[in-house]
């Protein structure tokens, strides 16, 4: 179907592009509500102060409904994660005081004195993960915080009078377990979020809204309506305890569809009215920056393809408002062409929207990592990319990046940085010394293994400190196996506990190899000596070599064998040193091949690379070929993305490839739907598309405000161009544009 949005939605979603300050009331009221929770627990256990913190915040903070709504509440999008910094920065404290009364503001200055903010920090950092990350080598991030995706499902079909039901059987009477307890007043609060919406939806007139409100979230859902309505308060508590970013509501097409159906074989409601409802969730979930995935398509537990009409419906009613609305759709063998075609369409429009993940690479990837295959079939993305078991894991996702383009320019500097000659990794020899590529890549493993002990140092070292830091009370009442194992999930108590480490610039340091190999040690057209010298001095005063170097050896993403095979080679081997470690939680660290946006970052702290790369040039974008380099088209690039094993990248690889728009025109997108299925075929583990010109993002850089509604893929996200700062721009404009 095609779906025009309703008077009534095309008004709700106006006011939703336009932020106005009422939205965002929420902002200054949250953290004082859950300090005043906190605080009120002064004494109690942390999990207790936490539950109450968050109830608190539940049961008091205003409640909006607006004129014409169908799903009602607001979060507030409360941007400042006061419940989880160790010190509160100074202008947050002050920011949030200058909209409170008086006499709020004198309590919460006193409040921000607590002990919420001087919870233990992490150890101090060692000095060897200090260095490496101020010379751009390594990132370590560790935390449970966001990038989660709750068992939502679960407050639809239990509601939170079933949750508390189940938390109670679990209880002992005798020996309460402080998380039972915790769990237990989340659910009391939760019960009262509907209540208190449809005391003011009756104040309004508004009496359909009120039936909903006094049935869901305490209730299980009955209807489509009612599930929603129960969906998106479950996600405004997920806000309340743990921000808006990076915290996805899952696969949205499994666990809504029977309320769907059943609705229809029972006349409540047409495909129509369905599209109104999903409209309405969409313009409720609307952030100018969105990751907070939905995923629709692949495969049900028993391997049978998972689409229905609701993800279609899904594709409908993104098409039909219009704006960027973070969505994801699965794909494998089996998967529909109609449905494959679909999703094409709305590519063809631009945006990035939606993206897609290969179930032939991630379902056995996750099985090597030991989930079994029934869980791993139900797999989503969070955030961006990266991948995780809904309601069942912990992913620590993204909890350390490592640079590999520096790895190897140390193993070629014995160690040291070729920006400013410090000491940064071990010593491992230089190139001057090296008589073969075998003893390029023995320097190379010694330094990609000193600095991946390190990174998993520093992420088991958080996970450790965020023990005694906080707890995740909400979060832990909707991951299986919490419950019944009575800890939380900070403490392990997910049924799959891992962490998720990111590789980046691998495309970077294929392309260096590569040139190494042919002219230093093949060709001989540069000897050693030479090579080092020109990435010393960033090719001053050797203009030539570079350009030989950058236009004339090989270059990934061409299909080009020796650098893509040097790029399949650096993956596997990623994952093989990264699959050798463990986390204080019994789990293993699986493997993102992601950058994010830090290859601009890291780019800045990396010196000049033997591909032609000068110093602080940026790295390239997660696997996605070097800016420019490929030339060869769509295909080729498709075909060197296939070399890389996927099937071991459990966390997921990410790939963004630009499609100049008059590839998909006419014909061109029955030709696009056949590539999209031929990587899926080949392997490839997911894949972005920009269909926009180069002219146009120029364009769009002169006049922001003549394009303001021109959105682009930028980093496992898509966002309006004209947000996005200069440099970023300039990277996505770099990035081929590809025409066949």
């Amino acid at each position: 179907m095609t779906y025009q949005p309703s008077t009534r939605i095309e008004r709700l979603r106006e006011r939703m592009l336009a932020q106005p300050e009422e939205l965002f009331h929420g902002r200054w009221y949250c953290p004082y509500y859950y300090l005043e929770g906190w605080s009120a627990a002064e004494g109690q256990s942390l999990p207790i102060r936490n539950a109450h913190a968050l109830a608190n915040v539940i049961e008091r903070m205003p409640v909006r409904v607006a004129d014409g709504e169908l799903i009602v509440g607001e979060h507030g999008n409360p941007c400042y994660l006061i419940p989880f910094t160790p010190e509160i920065p100074q202008e947050w404290t002050q920011d949030i005081a200058l909209h409170l009364t008086a006499e709020e503001r004198e309590r919460f200055l006193s409040w921000t004195e607590l002990s919420p903010f001087t919870w233990p920090k992490p150890a101090p950092t060692p000095p060897e993960i200090r260095l490496a990350q101020e010379h751009g080598v390594i990132s370590v991030w560790g935390t449970d915080l966001n990038h989660s995706i709750r068992g939502y499902e679960k407050v639809l079909t239990l509601g939170f009078s079933g949750l508390k039901a189940e938390v109670e059987a679990a209880l002992d009477p005798h020996a309460p377990n402080p998380n039972h307890l915790a769990w237990l007043r989340i659910c009391d609060a939760a019960m009262t979020l509907g209540a208190r919406h449809a005391e003011e939806a009756r104040r309004l007139g508004m009496e359909d809204i009120a039936e909903i409100c006094e049935h869901v979230p305490a209730h299980p859902a009955r209807t489509l309506r009612e599930a929603i309505q129960a969906l998106w308060f479950a996600h405004m508590i997920t806000v309340w305890e743990d921000g808006v970013n990076a915290n996805g509501i899952g696969r949205i097409d499994q666990f809504l569809w029977p309320y769907l159906e059943k609705d229809l074989a029972d006349g409540l409601l047409d495909m129509d009215e369905a599209a109104e409802l999903l409209a309405a969730l969409w313009v409720k979930l609307y952030q100018a920056y969105d990751v907070q995935q939905m995923m629709i398509g692949g495969q049900q537990a028993d391997a049978r393809d998972a689409v229905n009409p609701l993800s279609y419906l899904a594709l409908d009613v993104t098409e039909g408002l219009g704006f960027v609305r973070c969505l994801s759709a699965r794909l494998h063998r089996g998967s529909p062409r109609e449905f494959v075609a679909r999703c094409v369409d709305l590519v063809a429009q631009g945006g990035g929207i939606p993206f897609f993940f290969n179930d032939e690479a991630l379902i056995p990837a996750l099985v090597s990592k030991g989930i079994p295959i029934e869980d791993a079939r139900d797999y989503a993305a969070i955030g961006c990319i990266e991948i995780t078991i809904p309601g069942k894991a912990n992913p620590h996702a993204v909890s350390h990046w490592i640079n590999l383009a520096k790895c190897l320019e140390l193993a070629l500097n014995d160690g040291r940085s070729l920006l400013n000659d410090i000491q940064v990794g071990p010593k491992t020899g230089s190139l001057a010394d090296f008589g073969s590529m075998d003893d390029v890549l023995a320097a190379y493993s010694k330094q990609l293994g000193f600095f991946a002990e390190w990174s998993v140092y520093g992420s088991n070292a958080a996970e450790l400190a965020h023990r005694d830091q906080y707890r995740l009370p909400y979060l832990s009442l909707l991951t299986q196996d919490c419950i019944s194992a009575g800890l939380d999930i900070i403490e392990g108590g997910a049924r799959y506990n891992y962490h998720s480490s990111a590789a980046m610039g691998i495309p970077n340091a294929a392309d260096s190899l590569a040139a190494l190999r042919t002219a230093v040690f093949e060709d001989e057209t540069v000897s050693r000596e030479e090579m080092l010298q020109a990435l010393r001095s960033n090719f001053e005063g050797r203009a030539d070599l570079r350009l030989y170097l950058k236009n004339r050896v090989p270059k990934y993403g061409n299909d080009e064998p020796l650098p893509d095979e040097y790029a399949a080679e650096l993956a596997r081997q990623y994952c093989e040193v990264l699959g050798r470690y463990r986390t204080p939680s019994g789990g293993g660290y699986h493997v993102h091949l992601f950058t994010f946006t830090l290859m601009l970052p890291m780019g800045q702290a990396t010196g000049a690379s033997p591909d032609g790369r000068l110093s602080g040039e940026p790295l390239a974008y997660s696997v996605s070929p070097v800016q420019g380099r490929d030339h060869e088209g769509l295909t080729a690039v498709v075909n060197s993305l296939s070399r890389i094993p996927h099937d071991l990248v459990a966390a997921s690889s990410s790939a963004i490839l630009e499609a100049h728009p008059s590839l998909l025109e006419g014909s061109g997108k029955q030709a696009f739907t056949d590539l999209l299925m031929s990587a899926v075929h080949l392997g490839v583990g997911q894949l972005q598309f920009n269909v926009v010109s180069a002219d146009s993002l120029l364009a769009a850089q002169e006049d922001p405000e003549r394009y303001s509604n021109l959105c682009v893929r930028v980093s496992g996200f898509s966002q309006p161009f004209r947000l996005l700062d200069r440099p970023m721009q300039d990277h996505i404009i770099a990035r081929t544009k590809h025409r066949k």
